[in-house]
């Protein structure tokens, strides 16, 4: 794999043992929220952001937020933009993982059936501290964090893309999978949206 995409690879072979996406193009029209994570979607990956701007028009209650230190003009389409501390990517999901875990948003019998680890994930996502002390790593307002918590929570139907300012970093492979770990714990990987 080129440079660009190095951190992607090792971070689904170590989840998955090897490089696969799974996920399908037809999952971003179906997902009633799409996480976009350190992508300029409307720049680099124009066909995309156009099937996800159509498929809100279709569908106006599904949800967007973009995830990137700059604002850029994919957040023409956010409900949400979390302008985040660069680099503070893995504490914003391991956050996340933490929060869903504290309000029972797991898939048991998916966890039991497909992952291994839990309790050592869960230790180091729980050591980055509660709601506040994320925000302070993530260098946002706490009440934006909550927001995404909460609407990540609720939604079963997510797909969360990212794309170069994910991978092109020197943790991006735990960014990754910080990412990664999130639907694995809630069961969203292998259904439609």
């Amino acid at each position: 794999s080129r440079l660009c995409m190095a951190s992607a690879v090792a971070g689904h072979k170590r989840t998955f043992g090897e490089d696969l996406v799974p996920a399908s193009y037809e999952d971003l029209e179906l997902a009633d929220l799409v996480v976009l994570a350190g992508s300029n979607t409307a720049w680099c990956h124009p066909i995309l952001y156009q099937r996800i701007a159509r498929a809100r028009e279709l569908r106006p209650e599904m949800k967007v937020v973009v995830i990137d230190p700059r604002r850029t003009a994919t957040c023409d389409i956010a409900d949400l933009h979390l302008p985040l501390k660069s680099g503070s990517d893995v504490a914003l999901f391991n956050g996340l993982l933490d929060y869903l875990d504290r309000h029972g948003v797991e898939d048991a019998a998916f966890v039991d059936a497909h992952t291994q680890g839990l309790r050592e994930t869960l230790r180091v996502a729980q050591a980055g501290g509660d709601l506040h002390a994320v925000a302070r790593a993530c260098g946002l307002d706490a009440h934006l964090i909550d927001e995404f918590f909460r609407l990540f929570a609720r939604t079963a139907r997510t797909v969360t893309v990212f794309s170069q300012g994910v991978n092109q970093s020197s943790s991006g492979t735990d960014k990754v999978n910080s990412i990664i770990n999130c639907h694995l714990l809630t069961g969203r990987i292998g259904k439609p949206g």
